[in-house]
């Protein structure tokens, strides 16, 4: 299993109650501060990303409309919510060999719940991404490959 930019079940700062379905109105703003650091590499990565994406001509994703938004938001403040008890006792059954990918500078994900993830997960490898924002894997897509293929050879 191959786990990016996630968090565990009511990890830290995952209830994104300052996000709207509104934030959709300008997607590559939205991509480009989300996804990438405001340093000049990651932007510069950021913009390559948004090229790579236009290459791709057929089969390409419809646009998110504001009702599938809203259902995603709220099931994913439903996730970040604190249980009341066992907070990480779930991760200790899950038995899958994983790989954690974060940027070190999330700001959707805050890269602690990496480190939560990793120590709780029983075999879990973790790689933090430096100067990475929520798209560590597309900033960094040459070496996240790379890493990839090594986690899924052993």
């Amino acid at each position: 299993m191959i786990l990016l930019g996630t968090g565990p079940r009511g990890g830290e700062g995952m209830t994104f109650t300052e996000l709207s379905a509104d934030a959709l109105a300008d997607p590559v703003a939205l991509l480009m501060s989300a996804f990438f650091t405001p340093s000049e590499a990651s932007q510069a990565a950021g913009r390559a990303y948004i090229e790579r994406l236009q290459l791709r001509i057929a089969n390409r994703d419809a646009p998110i409309s504001k009702k599938a938004a809203g259902a995603q938001l709220a099931a994913i403040r439903e996730w970040g919510t604190i249980p009341s008890t066992d907070r990480y006792a779930r991760l200790a059954r899950i038995r899958q060999r994983t790989l954690i990918v974060h940027g070190s500078k999330d700001i959707v994900v805050l890269p602690i719940n990496a480190f939560l993830l990793a120590q709780h997960l029983p075999d879990a490898q973790l790689v933090m991404y430096p100067d990475a924002s929520h798209g560590a894997q597309s900033q960094h897509a040459e070496i996240f490959l790379e890493h990839a293929r090594l986690f899924l050879n052993v």
